[in-house]
């Protein structure tokens, strides 16, 4: 049986660019439809394929030997204006502790933002935004040497979102059943969760959790991908009031949730928005 494949990840030039959606769609932009493109997902065998632009349906191989496939589709689309909801900026970004880029989360650690409810009643969630980068890790102390995680921006995360917890005000039960799996594309900023049609639902009038964390270790060596991406922090204003929250992975799904104090006395936050429908 041959169904559409979710969350393929395409490499182009060596790098990872595109994440085929729920229905095994991809929208490859024109510069990148080179005559070699591998594929790769933690349940299928990877594969490069050649010579491929003018088919419209790449097929791989389950470890499983069954049959799936991938529809390709190259296509621009025209930009519409949208209503987005993001963290407050302000001037602190001009400080040099909020100057430039930032590492990637801590592989034990699932970040939530809480955002709040209070000029979108009746709003649709339609995408999600996360902005991801290249960045620097210093290995040698002594010497003060640091090497670039290059092309770690386009490394996938996962996501999700969490009801709101009236009574303690955490987060309390996963929205969907599965996490999402995204990255950012080309050169693009972002890394973009577009909900389907069916997945599409109205802002909670208490609020919501986004919910942020990095594949496994062996999740990404499944997709021969070295680092996770590093999530943009930036200075916020006092009147934000898009908070950032953590637990701790290893103590399985009953860990207590915490408010990021270190972020929040400094007035930090994560690059994260959310996109409403039109």
């Amino acid at each position: 049986m041959k169904t559409p494949i979710t969350d393929a990840l395409l490499i182009i030039d060596n790098t990872p660019r595109y994440i085929s959606d729920s229905l095994g769609n991809v929208e490859i932009k024109f510069e990148d439809l080179k005559s070699s493109i591998s594929i790769r997902h933690l349940n299928f065998e990877p594969k490069t394929f050649e010579n491929w632009i003018n088919q419209d349906t790449l097929f791989l191989e389950e470890k499983l030997e069954e049959l799936e496939n991938i529809e390709i589709i190259a296509s621009n689309k025209t930009k519409k204006k949208t209503e987005k909801l993001f963290p407050k900026s302000s001037a602190r970004n001009i400080l040099p502790e909020n100057f430039g880029k930032s590492g990637s989360l801590n592989n034990n650690i699932e970040l939530v933002l809480f955002f709040p409810n209070e000029n979108y009643k009746g709003k649709v969630i339609k995408k999600v935004y996360v902005h991801t980068n290249d960045y620097k890790v210093i290995e040698d102390l002594k010497n003060k040497k640091s090497t670039k995680r290059k092309g770690a921006k386009n490394s996938p995360i996962k996501v999700n979102f969490y009801s709101v917890d009236s009574i303690y005000f955490v987060p309390k039960e996963k929205i969907f059943k599965e996490d999402f799996i995204i990255a950012s594309q080309n050169n693009e900023k972002f890394a973009i969760l577009e909900l389907t049609f069916d997945e599409e639902f109205e802002f909670p009038l208490n609020g919501v959790f986004i919910s942020i964390k990095n594949l496994s270790k062996e999740e990404y060596n499944n997709l021969g991908i070295d680092f996770p991406p590093g999530i943009k922090l930036i200075g916020v204003s006092k009147e934000n009031k898009i908070i950032p929250y953590f637990r701790y992975l290893h103590q399985g799904d009953d860990a207590l949730w915490q408010k990021y104090h270190y972020l929040i006395e400094r007035n930090n936050t994560y690059k994260v928005g959310i996109e409403f429908k039109n």
